[in-house]
């Protein structure tokens, strides 16, 4: 065993040493981001590409193949199956759950990544979906893509900045391959992955998203998500745009409560195997009456594009007329109410997913819903099809759901081909966004924003821990005069002291800033001593978890001092003056990050 391991780290020293030399032989250093953008590229569009057509072709065939009462049993099966994965072979990775876990690792854990990520959770989420479960396999192609750049990273000895850029590269050749939205995936990963906006990124993460679109229409051709789009656009129907705007807001707020709901209920339960079994059986009632609710739902968007809403009931006893009030309204609204809540179901009673497909699929109902109320009342919807309506309710709820607008304009165009409608777009997804930021900021217990801690977090992971520290050379006694301290700071060159007590115990700090200001108070110079003038606001760390410490709070440093100990003897301290020089370096000019 131990000359198994030996033998693999002395291959990968070599791989590194061989992966060095060559990249120090190219006189242009970006040339070889590209090559490995475009590694990551084709990797993660091949297993996008198997993903979606697996998670596909179950979710396609599976509701008409089993009969009415299978469909009452499947969702819990699936259900029960991850949780027993998750608390046996995937019991170290069942933490990781989709995009929020890709950000923690790049803010928190220097962009490492488990290796076997790739695939645990391409199994888990597959399992879930395809058993009916109503959640999205795009965060298993977000987690498999971090992890093949974090892990090609680690392999080849990559700085922290160029492990995060080839999970940003990974992020979005994923999106792209899946949904066939260049586009949507680089400005994904752009918008949502990266800390902050980069020229230097641009060119790694547009070939990454156009390698993964490329590879997918040479192996599937050009196989949309959603195979219907629209020519063109009346700016008369501008104010049917406002209203989609504000549904979608409400939708998504709907949408989010539902989730937490279903957590708070079932976690009640306590038991793992209890909540899988309880969110398996609701679940599998509510898709025995609402066959539409069963997997991603694509199939059920793609069917009322096609004009095809009747089919949504196939195997269902609501396919009666008698059921069917108002032309299909009442259902159709209890079927947009039940899709957020079997999503929280699915993932809170133990499944694996994301929340990207329900979005669409929600915002897809809703638009359709709007549309069908809007010609029932009116009879005249001024020349709009009912797919403009899907596809506006779409980014308006993806958007808000997701916190990514610019991403939801520009997939929703890619994944439909529908340029026609980029304004219409733009417009549904400013004004869903912009309500969305409103009542956020009006209700103070919603956090709203993260970008400058992400950014602090980047540069913590990014800077050499050594820029950031001075030697601490001596010490001065608690009981020392000012006179003795001036002498002290006159012969010793640093910015602070530490004070000690007679047992050698730390019991302040000193700073030559404040000492300053003392200067001329001559009658104090043999009164006052160290105790009455020292800050005794500090903390002492390991060198060790300094970085940790630092991105648990990155506004730690400007609260209070840091005393640095190595080989368990204070050294050091932390120079607020240099990190936040450094801050602000990196903060004005990003580039700086990425070797620009």
């Amino acid at each position: 065993m131990l000359k198994n391991i030996t033998y693999r780290n002395t291959k990968l020293k070599k791989l590194r040493t061989k992966f060095r030399s060559i990249v120090e032989e190219q006189k242009n250093k970006n040339f070889t981001v590209i090559i490995l953008s475009i590694l990551v590229g084709l990797t993660v569009g091949l297993a996008a590409i198997l993903i979606k057509q697996i998670t596909y072709g179950i979710e396609n065939y599976a509701v008409s193949f089993f009969p009415g009462y299978m469909l009452f049993l499947t969702p819990l099966v699936g259900l029960l199956l991850v949780t027993i994965l998750n608390h046996t072979a995937f019991k170290k990775l069942s933490y990781f759950k989709g995009m929020r876990s890709v950000i923690d690792a790049i803010e928190n854990h220097q962009s490492y990544i488990k290796f076997k990520l790739i695939y645990t959770k391409v199994i888990s989420a597959g399992i879930t979906i395809g058993f009916g479960g109503s959640s999205g396999m795009e965060s298993a192609v977000i987690t498999s893509g971090a992890s093949i750049g974090s892990n090609l990273g680690k392999k080849l000895g990559l700085p922290y900045q160029l492990r995060t850029l080839l999970i940003g590269c990974g992020t979005a050749s994923g999106i792209s391959a899946m949904y066939n939205a260049p586009i949507g995936g680089f400005l994904f990963a752009l918008e949502v992955v990266m800390p902050s906006f980069s020229a230097s990124l641009l060119v790694p993460l547009l070939i990454s998203s156009a390698t993964g679109k490329i590879l997918f229409e040479l192996i599937m051709g050009e196989n949309l998500r959603f195979d219907a789009h629209i020519d063109n656009f009346s700016y008369h129907s501008l104010p049917y745009v406002l209203i989609i705007g504000v549904a979608g807001m409400l939708t998504a707020n709907y949408m989010v409560k539902s989730y937490s709901f279903c957590y708070r209920h079932l976690a009640r339960l306590g038991n793992p195997y209890v909540i899988a079994l309880t969110g398996g059986a609701i679940l599998g009632a509510l898709i025995y009456f609402f066959p539409p609710l069963y997997g991603e739902g694509y199939v059920s968007i793609n069917k009322l594009l096609h004009g095809e809403e009747p089919l949504l009931w196939n195997n269902s006893v609501l396919a009666n007329s008698i059921f069917q009030p108002f032309n299909g309204i009442i259902l159709l609204f209890i079927l947009l109410l039940l899709r957020p809540i079997t999503t929280g179901l699915s993932l809170a009673a133990g499944g694996e997913g994301g929340y990207f497909a329900p979005s669409l699929v929600a915002g897809g109902l809703m638009g359709y819903l709007i549309f069908k109320a809007v010609f029932l009342i009116s009879g005249d919807v001024l020349g709009l099809a009912p797919n403009t309506f899907i596809f506006l309710g779409m980014a308006a709820t993806f958007a808000c759901v997701m916190r990514a607008p610019v991403t939801a304009i520009f997939l929703i165009a890619d994944t439909t081909q529908s340029y026609a409608i980029i304004v219409p777009l733009m417009i549904v997804t400013a004004i869903a966004y912009a309500f969305k930021s409103y009542f956020e900021q009006r209700n103070p217990l919603i956090k709203v924003g993260h970008s400058t801690l992400k950014m602090e977090k980047f540069i913590v992971n990014h800077i050499n821990l050594n820029d950031i520290i001075d030697p601490v050379n001596n010490f001065v006694n608690e009981n020392a005069t000012l006179r003795n301290i001036i002498e002290h700071f006159s012969v010793h060159e640093h910015a602070v002291v530490p004070v000690i007590d007679d047992n050698s115990n730390i019991k302040g700090i000193i700073e030559l800033k404040k000492l300053r200001t003392l200067l001329k108070d001559f009658e104090a110079y043999d009164i006052r001593t160290a105790t009455e003038i020292m800050e005794t606001n500090f903390e002492i760390v390991n060198f060790t978890n300094l970085r940790k410490i630092l991105l648990d709070n990155p506004s730690l440093i400007k609260e209070q001092y840091i005393l640095v100990k190595k080989n368990d003897t204070v050294s050091a301290y932390v120079s607020k003056y240099k990190l936040l020089l450094i801050y602000n370096q990196y903060l004005s000019n990003p580039d700086l990050l990425f070797g620009k």
